[in-house]
């Protein structure tokens, strides 16, 4: 298990997350500050503590510091651990769905008959409409098939997260994403003065 050492006040001595949690095959009850856990021995336990937990939330949240900014760095697990993607079993050829558009490209294998690999590229030509190549290519979804909502309690009191600063490069990422979803009309642009929370990037298979 890799962990990162922040050089940073915290009321935390280590946060675990489910990657962890799964090497450790451990059952976490947040309700009863309570994990398990399977050991040589038996079924190990770990206890938390309910005025400690309550003062670490507080620490947490409190208005300490509001006015430090807290700079997130680009961290990069080393080579040796990034976890493998299936690969190919043979070479892929790139094929157009349309003729003379390079830019929009299907991939069908190499070891193909050459009747399959005709039959299975005018199959995806004639069905193109179903592939997006971009958000404002995606149609809605009724809310009546699927509908997301924040299970947000009224007696809880909101968090506002304290900025923090990216990197340029992260900056633009944010930027593009942003006004990409709203062009697409998925998000909307709303104020809240007492519920804020920072984006989070995470990195795609392709390296983007």
């Amino acid at each position: 298990m890799t962990f990162l050492v922040v050089d940073t006040p915290s009321p935390y001595n280590a946060i675990i997350g489910r990657p962890g949690l799964n090497l450790l095959e451990a059952v976490v009850s947040t309700r009863h500050l309570l994990m398990k856990f399977p050991t040589s021995f038996g079924v190990g336990e770990v206890r938390g503590d309910q005025e400690v937990a309550r003062r670490c939330y507080k620490t947490a949240i409190s208005d300490k510091g509001k006015g430090k900014v807290l700079p997130i760095a680009n961290v990069e697990l080393r080579g040796d651990m990034e976890p493998e993607r299936p690969q190919p079993v043979e070479d892929v050829l790139q094929v157009p769905v349309e003729e003379g558009n390079e830019e929009r490209v299907l991939q069908v294998g190499s070891q193909l008959g050459e009747a399959e690999k005709e039959e299975l590229i005018t199959f995806l030509r004639d069905n193109k409409d179903v592939f997006a190549w971009s958000a404002e290519e995606v149609p809605g979804i009724s809310p009546d098939v699927m509908v997301h909502k924040l299970s947000v309690d009224p007696a809880r009191p909101t968090i506002k997260q304290k900025k923090r600063n990216f990197s340029p490069e992260r900056q633009q990422a944010i930027a593009e994403e942003v006004s990409k979803l709203l062009q697409a009309g998925f998000i909307r642009e709303v104020h809240y003065s007492d519920w804020l929370a920072n984006p989070v990037l995470v990195k795609k298979a392709n390296g983007k």
